[in-house]
């Protein structure tokens, strides 16, 4: 049986969010210094360029900056049905600014889950597994997804 291996890339980004029921200042428009970390597992390469890796790192920021930073990145993170997501598109419409509409409340759970969906595919056909995914809100705060 191969080995199998863990390695991981991490990709930073500034994006705003509120969680509108929050029984705190959360519930106020604000934004963070976001860091992602994701695990992928696999048993190493055994040819080409990815010889004795699990995959090129490389190829995990590609997919990192483009699903990841590249969506999020300097944008406001609103779920669709939060009526504050309404005032962002008025407002956008005038002075255009990047909304990304989610259908969940976008927490750093929320968040580590729906990052986790939407690159486990990818990173399959690449020939290995994504095991978790860590969002950190704060330097001091993180989610991680599957716990």
């Amino acid at each position: 049986m191969p080995r199998k291996f863990l390695v991981s890339k991490e990709i930073e980004f500034d994006a705003g969010h509120r969680v509108p029921e929050h029984a705190s200042k959360c519930r106020n428009p604000h934004g963070h210094r976001y860091r992602v970390v994701v695990n992928v597992e696999g048993a190493l390469q055994a040819e080409g360029s990815s010889d004795g890796m699990v995959l090129d790192f490389g190829e995990i920021k590609s997919l990192l900056t483009e699903r990841v930073h590249d969506v999020y990145d300097h944008s406001f993170i609103v779920k669709f049905d939060d009526p504050f997501a309404n005032y962002l598109m008025g407002f956008s419409r005038d002075n255009p600014c990047k909304i990304v509409l989610v259908g969940f409340t976008p927490t750093a759970e929320n968040l580590a889950f729906a990052i986790f969906e939407d690159l486990a595919g990818p990173i399959e056909e690449l020939g290995a597994k994504l095991v978790c995914v860590l969002v950190w809100e704060t330097p001091t705060s993180m989610a991680a997804y599957p716990a």
